[in-house]
């Protein structure tokens, strides 16, 4: 059905097209996707330095609700024994 002639043009545009295909492809990898790939990287460990922190402001945050109840439990025991003195006047 096709001449020989047809058939090496043939083969010969697609061998073309491959090679600017695959020059696009190296291109396109080159400058978006390398810097894509150091973005995603970076917000990995933004990411992880966030989640670190977020657990040790909950560790203070729970130490500090503690202390807290100590100091409210020490101030009503303080109110009590002055109301107590008080009503012994």
């Amino acid at each position: 059905i096709w001449g020989c002639g047809e058939m090496e043009d043939t083969i010969q545009f697609l061998a073309s097209l491959s090679v600017v295909l695959v020059f696009l492809g190296s291109v396109f990898s080159y400058f978006v996707l390398r810097p894509l790939y150091s973005a995603i990287s970076e917000l990995r460990i933004t990411i992880r330095e966030l989640r670190d922190d977020i657990k040790e402001h909950e560790a203070r945050r729970h130490t500090m609700e503690i202390k807290l109840a100590e100091v409210d439990q020490s101030t009503r025991s303080a109110h009590h024994r002055l109301d107590t003195l008080e009503k012994g006047r």
